[in-house]
C-alpha cells in the first residue's frame, strides 16, 4: 500500500528498524506506545504496512480503538479479507462492517461441522467469544502464516482488550496461536495507554504476561514541522513564519493532528494569522473532541481530581493534594480511596493514565482546555 497523501511526513528509516527487529529479531512480540493522535496509526498505515510489503511480507492490520464489532469479529474480519486478496486499504475501512456485518466462513468451523458456505453474524458477537470461533481464528492464522517471509500483524489499540474480562479467553488463545508460529507470524501491539499496555503485558495473571519487547514511537519534531511548510507553500503559494510555526507546534504539545489542522486553518482562510488560527483551533478541537460534554459527565470530585492534576502536580494521594481537592468540592479532605476510586473511573473512560507511577491526563489537548477553560468558568454546569 503507497500513499498519496503530500501531507505524510514519511518515516521509512524507523519503518526499517521496526521491520528488522520484527522479522530479523528473536522472534518476540513488540509493542509500540505513542499517545493519541501522535502518528501512531499513521506510521504503520502509511509506512511500516507498505515498506514491509514491498520486502514480501503479508501485513494484516486490526484495530481495536472504538470498534463496533467485538475483538474476535475484527481479527477474523481483518484474517478473512486478508486472505481473499484484499488490498490493506479495503481491509482497513472499519465502516464497511455497518454495511457488511456477516462474514462468509472460508472453510469449516471446528467443532461444528459448518461448510464453507457458513456464514456468521459479526455484529451479533458479544462478550466473551465461543470457542468454535477461538479454533476458527486459529486455523486462520495458521493460514496466513509463512515462514519464508513472515507474515505482520499489526495489531492496534490493543489495550482496548484488557478492558473486560470476557476478552481473556481470546487473548489467550491469541497468544497460543503466535507461540506455535513464531517463524511464520511476527505481531506488533500498539497502544495509546500506558497503564492499559501494563494490564495486558506486565501483569503476572494476563495471557500476556511479558510475551512482548516494549518500545515507543519516537516523537515527531523540527523535520515534521518544515515537511509541513513545505507543502503550505507549495499548495498556498505563500511562507508561513518558520519559527512561530515551531512556536505554535510546541503549544500544541507537539501533536501532528492539531498542527496539521491548524496549518489547514491558515490554507483555507487567508485572514488567519497564527494567533487567531489557535484560537478557532481551540475551538474547533473542544467541539470535535467533545471536551465540553466530557467535563459535564464526570461527578464532581472526577472533575475536581482531573483539574487539579493540572493544576497540582500528579501527586493526587498527598494530603496536601486531598486537601485542596476537598477544597475545591466545599467538605472535608477526601480519603485517599475515594481519590483512587475518582482516578481508577478516569483511567476507564480514557481521561487519565499512569506514566512512571505518576498520573496525568491521557489527552494533552482536554489538559489544556481544562486549564484554560474550566479552571476560569467555574460556574453555570458545575
Amino acid at each position: 500500500m503507497s500513499t498519496r497523501d503530500p501531507w505524510h511526513f514519511k518515516r521509512t528509516g524507523l519503518a526499517g528498524q521496526v521491520l528488522a527487529t520484527l522479522a530479523d529479531g528473536p522472534a518476540q512480540p513488540l509493542t509500540l506506545f505513542a499517545p493519541r493522535r501522535a502518528g501512531k496509526t499513521e506510521f504503520l498505515v502509511q509506512d511500516l504496512a507498505p515498506y514491509s510489503e514491498k520486502r514480501g511480507h503479508r501485513v494484516i492490520y486490526a484495530s481495536f480503538w472504538q470498534a463496533p464489532l467485538s475483538p474476535v469479529a475484527v481479527l477474523l474480519h481483518a484474517l478473512e479479507k486478508s486472505l481473499a486478496g484484499d488490498k490493506l486499504s479495503d481491509r482497513m475501512r472499519t465502516a464497511m462492517w455497518r454495511a457488511a456485518p456477516k462474514l462468509k466462513l472460508s472453510g469449516s468451523v471446528p467443532g461444528t461441522g459448518a461448510e464453507a458456505e457458513a456464514e456468521i453474524d459479526l455484529a451479533s458477537l458479544k462478550g466473551e467469544p465461543p470457542n468454535n470461533l477461538l479454533l476458527y481464528l486459529d486455523d486462520l492464522l495458521g493460514r496466513v502464516s509463512s515462514t519464508g517471509k513472515p507474515t505482520i500483524l499489526l495489531l492496534d489499540e490493543v489495550q482496548e482488550l484488557a478492558r473486560t474480562r470476557g476478552n481473556i479467553p481470546l487473548v489467550a488463545a491469541l497468544r497460543t496461536s503466535l507461540d506455535k508460529r513464531r517463524d511464520g507470524l511476527r505481531a506488533i501491539f500498539t497502544g495509546s495507554s500506558r497503564a492499559g499496555l501494563a494490564a495486558m503485558f506486565a501483569n503476572r495473571e494476563a495471557p500476556f504476561f511479558h510475551f512482548a519487547t516494549p518500545i515507543d514511537l519516537p516523537a515527531l519534531g523540527e523535520p515534521f514541522v518544515d515537511h509541513v511548510l513545505t507543502v503550505f507553500e507549495r499548495t498556498a503559494k505563500r511562507a508561513l513564519d518558520r519559527a512561530r510555526m515551531i512556536d505554535a507546534f510546541d503549544r500544541l504539545h507537539r501533536d501532528p493532528y492539531f498542527f496539521r489542522l491548524l496549518v489547514q486553518l491558515m490554507l483555507y482562510d487567508t485572514g488567519h494569522t497564527v494567533r487567531s488560527a489557535m484560537k478557532a483551533l481551540e475551538e474547533r478541537v473542544a467541539a470535535e473532541f467533545g471536551y465540553p460534554e466530557t467535563w459535564l459527565r464526570l461527578t464532581p470530585i472526577q472533575r475536581e481530581t482531573a483539574r487539579a492534576l493540572v493544576t497540582r502536580g500528579s501527586r493526587p494521594f498527598s494530603r496536601a493534594f486531598r486537601s485542596a481537592l476537598g477544597k475545591a468540592l466545599g467538605e472535608d479532605t477526601p480519603t485517599a480511596a475515594r481519590v483512587q476510586a475518582a482516578l481508577r473511573r478516569l483511567e476507564r473512560i480514557g481521561v487519565a493514565d499512569r506514566v512512571g507511577g505518576d498520573w496525568e491526563l491521557a489527552d494533552p489537548g482536554f489538559r489544556t482546555w481544562i486549564a484554560g477553560v474550566a479552571v476560569r468558568n467555574r460556574s453555570g454546569a458545575e
